[in-house]
C-alpha cells in the first residue's frame, strides 16, 4: 500500500515538474484549468506525504496519531526525517488545509512558488524509501 502511494506521489510530482518547466506565471493567470491542475496537484502531493507517513507508522504499530502533522512530527522524532525537513513539510501542510476548502481563494502566485519546492517531496520520498526498503 505504501509503495502504491509513493508511486502515485511520484506521478503527481512529474506532472507538477512539467508545469514548472512549461507554464509561466502569466500563462497560468489566464488559464483556470491550469490553475485547478496546479491546485489539485499540490493538494495531492501534500496529502500523499501525510498518507505515506501515517501508513508507515500504522505499519510499524504506532496507531495513536490523529493527523498528518503528527505523523510527520513522529517521523522526525524517530530520526527518519531531519528537523529541517519536518519544519518545511509542516509549512506545506498549512496549504493543504487551505486547498481542501473550495471557498477559500489562494493566491496563485503563492501556489506557483511551491513548484520551486518540489524537492521537499522528493527528499521525503528518499528518506521514507530507505526505511521501508521499497
Amino acid at each position: 500500500m505504501i509503495k502504491e502511494r509513493i508511486k502515485k506521489l511520484n506521478e503527481t510530482l512529474e506532472i507538477l515538474e512539467y508545469m514548472k518547466n512549461n507554464f509561466d506565471m502569466d500563462e497560468l493567470k489566464l488559464d483556470k484549468i491550469k490553475q485547478y491542475a496546479l491546485k489539485y496537484g499540490i493538494y495531492l502531493c501534500i496529502t500523499g506525504i501525510g498518507e505515506i507517513a501515517c501508513a508507515y507508522l500504522n505499519e510499524i504499530g504506532i496507531e495513536n496519531i490523529s493527523n498528518f502533522k503528527e505523523c510527520i512530527a513522529m517521523l522526525g522524532e524517530m530520526k527518519i526525517l531531519d528537523r529541517f525537513l519536518v519544519e518545511r513539510l509542516m509549512e506545506l501542510m498549512k496549504y493543504r488545509d487551505l486547498l481542501k476548502r473550495p471557498y477559500i481563494e489562494i493566491d496563485i502566485l503563492k501556489l506557483y512558488s511551491l513548484l520551486e519546492r518540489l524537492d521537499l517531496f522528493k527528499e521525503f520520498i528518499d528518506k521514507i524509501t530507505i526505511v521501508i526498503r521499497v
